[in-house]
């Protein structure tokens, strides 16, 4: 399970993305609000990636990003933020090359697409979609690299994160594949079978 911590000066940001995150299985390990938490939190704890907001009074998130960068050069460090004050400190954060920058207000599923992907994380996650041209929903569950395949198909007409599925003990991976796969040349009935009507 892919680990963060959640840095914003803001409680109800920090609450309300951790618990949309928990709710995605992606383990909030450790919650702050200035820059200097972040870094005590990272040294402490070692999370997959970091959720950071830029402007925090004392302690900003290029303060953190930059004794981040200095402990580990290679961490994962995601910006989350209203927005760059001022040209200075945009010079500033694309020199300390944070790994991706999020503006609020954003779309929960795109967050959690950009921690998987920036994670690696190979857990299945149970994914909600829709066919062209039939107004049912199903469910079923993929690994991301999955998932990132099946939203591309040009029979998909929507799809969706709705949580990670760790405790789905029957998840399939081989035949899930040769589902993506036959739907790739416009074959859906394979991939039907192994999905859930919503």
């Amino acid at each position: 399970m892919t680990s963060v911590i959640v840095v914003d000066d803001n409680e109800d940001i920090v609450y309300s993305m951790s618990e949309l995150l928990e709710f995605h299985g992606i383990d909030v390990i450790g919650k702050g609000s200035n820059g200097l938490d972040a870094v005590d939190l990272f040294n402490q704890l070692h999370p997959d990636v970091v959720l950071l907001d830029l402007m925090m009074p004392k302690y900003d998130g290029l303060y953190a990003l930059k004794k981040i960068r200095e402990i580990d050069p290679k961490s994962t460090v995601l910006i989350v933020t209203g927005g760059v004050a001022s040209m200075s400190m945009n010079d500033k954060l694309t020199a300390l090359k944070p790994t991706k920058i999020l503006t609020k207000p954003f779309d929960v599923n795109v967050l959690v697409e950009m921690i998987l992907e920036e994670s690696k994380d190979e857990m299945p996650f149970k994914i909600q979609y829709a066919f062209n041209d039939d107004p049912k929903h199903y469910t079923c569950v993929l690994t991301y690299e999955q998932y990132k395949n099946f939203k591309k198909l040009p029979v998909v007409q929507e799809c969706k994160i709705i949580k990670n599925d760790e405790e789905n003990t029957e998840f399939r991976e081989q035949e899930m594949q040769m589902a993506l796969n036959l739907a790739s040349r416009n074959d859906v009935s394979h991939i039907q079978k192994l999905s859930q009507l919503v």
